[in-house]
C-alpha cells in the first residue's frame, strides 16, 4: 500500500514539472512574437582621422552578407548620415568623410543595417575637429634675415619655433629671372632656404604649414606674408679713397734693379729689410708688386707696416687681396685701425677695428660713424724664406638695394 501511495506523488510531482515548463514556453513566445531577434555584423577596426571642421571615418566589412548600409550618428543623436554599403564576396573597406562638424571632441555611434531593416549592435568612437579656434593660434616662421648677397646668392635665415604647434614646414613663393612664380618648402629642421635665380630686389611671399596631430588629414597654414628682398651689393671705392693699388704698383724710392718702396703708402722702418732703404715694392716678372720678403740672403723682417691712412664715412666696407702669392710662417695681417697708423704687429689682434691673416685674402669691417682710418699690412717672417707678394687690392663699400 505504502509503495502504490509514493508512486502516484511522483506522478503527480512530475505532472505539475511538465505544466511549469509548458508554462515557460509559453512564456517566452511573448518576447519573440513576429519572429527571432536577427543582428547583422557591425564595422570592424574603426579608427577616425581628425581634419578641419572634418573627420575621416575608416572601418571595415567584415563576415555579414547582408549589411546594406551604415548609419553614422553625432551631437547626441541629433545629427546623423546613412552610408550605402555594397557587400562582395571579400572585405570591404569605409572610407568616409563626415563634414561640417562642430570644433572639439566629437562622439560617434554607428550601426549597420540590412534590408530588413535589423542592425547591429552599436560601436561607438571619439574623433577630434579642429576649427577656427586652433587656426587663429598659428602664427607665421619667423625670419632673421633674408637677402641677395654680394655673391649673388639669395638666402632667407629662419628663427626657430615651438613643435608642439604642429608646425613642419615653410613654403616660400618668388619669382626667378624668367619671371616663373617657384615655390620652395623648407622643413622646420632646416634654418635656411636658397632660392635658386632669385629676381634681385623683388618680394617673397611666405607661409607656414602645420598638422595638428598625427592623424591629420588636412593641412593648416597661416595666410601669406609678403617681404621685400634687397640686394647687398658691393660698390667699388677703390679709386676715390685708396691712391696706387696695383697691377702694377706704382714705386716709390727704386734701386733701379728690383727693389723698392711702393709709392703713395706708408712703409715703416720694419718693412725696409732690404740694404738701401728699401723694401714692400719688387719688379716682379716684369710686374710691380706689393712684396715682403726674408731670407735668401735678406735678412728677417721684423713688425713691418705698409698701409694707407684715409677717412671713410659710416658703412660696411671689403678690402680685397687680388693674385696673391705666398708661403706660410710668421706673423702676416691685413688690419685696419682708427687714426694715422696701424698698430705694431704684436697689438694688432687688439689694438684694430678689425684683422684677418692675408691667407683670407679680405678684411670686413663696419664703420658706424666717419672716421680716419689706416689700412694695410702688418708682418713678421723670418729669414727662413718666407714671403708675400700681392699684385692688387681693391676697397668695396656694402650696401642693400
Amino acid at each position: 500500500m505504502k509503495k502504490y501511495l509514493l508512486t502516484k506523488l511522483s506522478a503527480c510531482l512530475l505532472l505539475l514539472a511538465m505544466l511549469a515548463a509548458c508554462k515557460k514556453q509559453d512564456d517566452y513566445k511573448k518576447f519573440v512574437e513576429g519572429g527571432e531577434i536577427s543582428y547583422t555584423g557591425k564595422i570592424d577596426s574603426v579608427k577616425i582621422l581628425s581634419g578641419h571642421n572634418r573627420v575621416l571615418i575608416n572601418g571595415l566589412f567584415l563576415a555579414d552578407p547582408k549589411v546594406t548600409s551604415l548609419k553614422i550618428y553625432w551631437n547626441n543623436y541629433k545629427d546623423s548620415v546613412t552610408v550605402p554599403v555594397t557587400r562582395t564576396q571579400t572585405v570591404d573597406t569605409l572610407s568616409y568623410f563626415v563634414e561640417n562638424l562642430t570644433e572639439g571632441v566629437q562622439n560617434f555611434v554607428m550601426y549597420t543595417f540590412d534590408n530588413d531593416g535589423n542592425r547591429s549592435v552599436p560601436v561607438y568612437k571619439t574623433g577630434r575637429v579642429y576649427g577656427d579656434r586652433y587656426i587663429t593660434s598659428l602664427s607665421n616662421r619667423p625670419i632673421s634675415s633674408a637677402l641677395t648677397g654680394s655673391d649673388g646668392v639669395t638666402r632667407i635665415d629662419w628663427l626657430g619655433m615651438d613643435r608642439l604647434t604642429g608646425v613642419f614646414a615653410t613654403e616660400v613663393e618668388y619669382t626667378n629671372t624668367s619671371n616663373q612664380t617657384v615655390t620652395v618648402r623648407t622643413p622646420i629642421d632646416s634654418t635656411k632656404t636658397i632660392l635658386p635665380n632669385f629676381k634681385t630686389s623683388s618680394d617673397i611671399r611666405y607661409r607656414t604649414l602645420f598638422l595638428p596631430d598625427t592623424i591629420s588629414i588636412d593641412t593648416f597654414r597661416t595666410e601669406f606674408v609678403t617681404r621685400y628682398v634687397p640686394q647687398f651689393i658691393n660698390q667699388d671705392v677703390t679709386s676715390i679713397y685708396l691712391k696706387n693699388t696695383g697691377s702694377p704698383f706704382n714705386v716709390g724710392a727704386y734701386d733701379g734693379r728690383r727693389w723698392g718702396t711702393v709709392a703713395d703708402w706708408t712703409s715703416n722702418a720694419g718693412a725696409k729689410n732690404i740694404s738701401g732703404g728699401y723694401g714692400g715694392y719688387e719688379y716682379r716678372g716684369g710686374v710691380g708688386v706689393l712684396s715682403f720678403e726674408a731670407g735668401w740672403g735678406l735678412p728677417a723682417l721684423n713688425n713691418g707696416l705698409i698701409y694707407q691712412t684715409i677717412t671713410l664715412p659710416a658703412g660696411i666696407y671689403k678690402f680685397v687681396l687680388n693674385d696673391v702669392d705666398q708661403n706660410s710662417g710668421g706673423s702676416r695681417f691685413i688690419a685696419v685701425a682708427e687714426g694715422n697708423t696701424l698698430p705694431n704687429v704684436s697689438d694688432i689682434t687688439s689694438s684694430s677695428i678689425a684683422f684677418a691673416n692675408i691667407s683670407a685674402k679680405e678684411l670686413n669691417f663696419t664703420l658706424t660713424e666717419q672716421k680716419t682710418v689706416s689700412l694695410g699690412f702688418g708682418v713678421t717672417i723670418d729669414a727662413s724664406g718666407q714671403y708675400i707678394k700681392i699684385k692688387s687690392v681693391r676697397l668695396y663699400k656694402q650696401s642693400y638695394q
